[in-house]
């Protein structure tokens, strides 16, 4: 039974706090996080509070109307700010979690199965994902994030466009890493592969973006999302595998039967050897580059 979408972020969750060698591959960046989070809510009720209840005031809002409504604004504010701030530091760690999430499933043949890159094109890809494609995306998630950050102004509804909205990013920005390292796609495929799959990746980003949104629990929801994508990632090659093993049962016993009715088609001949000869090279022919050949995830799929 296939999982939907919008589970992982929330197994990433128990699966993270199930798994304690998980969390010290986050506790450096948790740690600057929480730092900048609490800072970042600190500062906002300081300043952005007042300023914002007094413009509602002005605004000929009823006072006690103007300063919920101007908190509710803080709380989003503040995750906001603190999704930017993840953003950006993000990249550094995302990946050795990833990875350490695989291997916590129990994934490690992946690292063996995955598509081989050249040295130099690898190096090359590193430094441009690493140090400017994912930087870009980075910037295009922010962006988008500030574009959409008037919606929620609009209760409930608001919120959750603007959490679709944000999806597909932000699910890019968790597969990128498999993507490039493990099925050898250049940025472009990437992209194009994300686009072909972006109700899946709306399904998964949706869910994954409204936890973010949640103040001080997104410091850890950030991390758990990377999580919940490295577990979509695993069962879908598990699926893989298990589809692959089944073309190649039935390719078998395909084989099988065409060699079994061919035997019992074959008029014997008076020299059992050159019975056995033909029968052999028959079988060979048969065979022969019937088995299909797997070394990571098909290109078009995971």
């Amino acid at each position: 039974m296939v999982a939907l979408r919008s589970t992982y972020p929330v197994q990433g969750i128990f699966y993270f706090l199930a798994h304690p060698q998980l969390w010290t591959k986050t506790l450096c960046p948790f740690i600057l996080t929480l730092i900048f989070g609490i800072v970042s809510l600190v500062l906002c009720f300081v300043f952005l509070l007042p300023l914002q209840a007094h413009a509602l005031i002005n605004a000929h809002c009823p006072a006690w109307l103007a300063w919920l409504v101007s908190v509710i604004f803080v709380l989003l504010e503040s995750a906001i700010i603190d999704v930017i701030f993840f953003a950006i530091l993000v990249p550094i760690y995302q990946d050795a979690l990833f990875d350490a999430t695989l291997k916590a499933r129990g994934m490690s043949r992946m690292f063996d199965t995955r598509v081989r890159v050249n040295g130099l094109t690898l190096c090359c890809r590193g430094i441009g994902s690493g140090l400017v494609f994912v930087w870009i995306l980075v910037l295009a998630q922010i962006l988008v994030l500030i574009l959409t950050a008037p919606l929620h102004l609009i209760p409930v509804a608001g919120t959750a466009l603007a959490c679709y909205i944000n999806g597909w990013p932000a699910c890019w920005g968790a597969l990128i890493h498999y993507d490039l390292e493990f099925r050898g796609f250049s940025i472009a495929e990437s992209r194009r592969h994300a686009w072909q799959h972006r109700e899946e990746y709306c399904a998964f980003g949706v869910v994954a973006v409204a936890l973010e949104l949640v103040p001080l629990f997104n410091l850890i929801f950030m991390w758990t999302n990377i999580v919940g994508a490295a577990l979509w990632i695993a069962d879908e090659y598990e699926r893989n595998e298990r589809n692959i093993a089944k073309q190649q049962q039935q390719q078998q016993l395909q084989d099988h039967s065409s060699v079994s009715a061919a035997s019992l088609s074959y008029q014997p001949v008076p020299y059992p050897s050159a019975y056995g000869q033909s029968n052999a090279s028959f079988s060979s022919k048969q065979l022969e580059g019937q088995q299909p050949y797997w070394n990571g995830m098909p290109s078009k799929g995971y």
